[in-house]
């Protein structure tokens, strides 16, 4: 049918008489045919089919789920291992995109050559060693779990009776203490050491302080008037800790053990208050000792050690009863719980730790630094620990949901020291960028900078009645900070 504007509609007949009426007759009558251009359309088709195959190959394909083998899998493909916003999903996915373009042969070789090893190399880093201990060990269990159990008892009853206490009371603390803080000012400085100052703390009665240097000679002070009482030579080396006993200046008699410190060479002295010369020693260590710490009875010391374990001592009788393994790298510090059952590790693998000492097991790990950790603390609450590092940041880690539960960039250089006051009301951290800063425990405010220190802060403490800090320096100072009214 024709409209009159030269356009043709209707069936194949139709359309095939007008052709022959427009000229074409010839050609189909001498039995030619009309060959159509094929190529780009078989083009376009293979290309959909060949999708439709790859999509196919992409669906049979089984991945692992363990983020590590991923990221292995990925470098074996010379592809980036992460991309910015990418999770484990996404990583996956982009995986089997990459491998869905590949023959069998390839695919069969980046899944599964060397899938054994990379497994086995996994478990052996994640994995946490135990060594058969001795029966004197077995002994050291039971006592921290008498002694742990009851001062826990203790603590979840004050924990009540602080929770019962009317909001306002609770408050006001709060105010007090944060007042405090805000009228802290420089009190005294003292040149300690001849060498960088790397530890500072207070005596359990507040009125003394311990210091350790790089010089080897570690020395207890008068803080009153930051006058040395006596100073200790025996190290070799540098020294990078000196911690009082717990009941040191309080009930322990001056000729018993009273001040514990360590070294670069890998040794432990210990040292009264009577002698410049140590009463005694610690089996010595294969790399350098980092930090040490007693356990809040004082009969047991444990030692953080450069050959990536953390070692359990008898303090009384200078025996080794525990060398724990579960870090790849050193072991930077070792915190006992407020109760002595659990012990705190961080190391510079960039992990935690929280060991049972009842049981000897390792019952959290934390995870969630990106370089080295160099200090950690418990909360007096028993639940709540803070860490700190190279990454410049101070996380809070829970105990009970066992996960971080925030994280403060704190300081614009590595954290050397972290310290919580008596009651639990500000924390204080001391950095590399020469700072001392006051930070709230509730909701992680930052409440004040303390300035003083021309060169990095290497260590912070506050004393146990609440009413002084003292923070040592890469300058060879130890400062005491207090309330002015100026």
């Amino acid at each position: 049918m024709d409209d009159g504007k030269g356009k043709l509609f209707g069936n194949l007949s139709n359309n095939l008489a007008a052709m022959r009426r427009e000229g074409n007759q010839t050609h189909l009558e001498s039995g030619e045919r009309m060959e159509l251009d094929s190529s780009s359309t078989n083009n376009a088709e293979k290309q959909v089919l060949a999708e439709f195959e790859r999509r196919k190959r992409a669906r049979q394909l089984t991945l692992p789920t363990d983020d590590w083998q991923l990221k292995m899998k990925l470098r074996m493909l010379n592809q980036p291992i992460c991309l910015f916003g990418e999770d484990i999903q996404d990583r996956r996915e982009r995986l089997r995109a990459l491998l869905s373009t590949l023959d069998e042969d390839q695919i069969a070789r980046v899944l599964h050559t060397e899938e054994a090893s990379y497994a086995d190399k996994r478990d052996r880093e994640a994995h946490t060693f135990y060594h058969r201990g001795a029966e004197t060990l077995r002994d050291a269990r039971i006592s921290i779990a008498d002694y742990s159990l009851r001062e826990a008892k203790a603590r979840i009853v004050r924990l009540r009776q602080e929770a019962a206490r009317p909001e306002q009371e609770k408050a006001l603390a709060k105010q007090e203490a944060h007042k405090w803080v805000q009228q802290i000012n420089l009190h005294a400085s003292q040149v300690a050491d001849l060498r960088p100052v790397a530890f500072v703390e207070f005596s359990a009665d507040s009125d003394h302080i311990v210091t350790a240097g790089w010089s080897g000679v570690p020395a207890v002070w008068k803080r009153e008037n930051c006058e040395q009482m006596i100073k200790y030579t025996g190290h070799h080396g540098q020294c990078g800790c000196a911690r009082f006993h717990p009941k040191a200046f309080v009930s322990q008699d001056e000729y018993a053990l009273n001040v514990a410190s360590c070294g670069h060479d890998g040794t432990v002295a210990l040292w009264s208050l009577s002698s410049e010369s140590p009463i005694g020693q610690l089996d010595k260590h294969p790399q350098r000792v980092a930090r040490l710490a007693f356990h809040p009875t004082g009969r047991w010391i444990a030692t953080a050690c450069f050959d990536s374990t953390w070692r359990l001592f008898d303090a009384d009788v200078g025996e080794e009863l525990l060398i724990q393994e579960g870090h790849s790298k050193h072991v930077s510090d070792v915190v006992f719980h407020p109760d002595g059952g659990l012990l705190l590790s961080v190391g510079h693998d960039c992990y935690g730790r929280v060991w049972d000492l009842r049981t000897g097991r390792c019952i959290m790990f934390l995870d969630g630094h990106t370089k080295e950790v160099h200090t950690a603390e418990w909360m007096p609450n028993g639940y709540e620990m803070v860490t700190a590092g190279a990454d410049n940041t101070i996380k809070a880690w829970d105990l009970r949901m066992r996960r971080c539960t925030y994280t403060m960039p704190a300081h614009t250089s590595v954290i050397s020291r972290i310290r919580v006051d008596a009651d639990g009301q500000y924390l204080i951290s001391g950095g590399f960028d020469n700072l001392l800063k006051c930070w709230a425990t509730r909701g992680w405010q930052p409440l004040r900078e303390l300035k003083g220190h021309d060169t990095k802060v290497m260590c912070v403490d506050i004393s146990p009645n609440g009413k002084w800090i003292a923070s040592a320096s890469f300058d060879r100072t130890f400062k005491l900070w207090s309330q002015s009214d100026y």
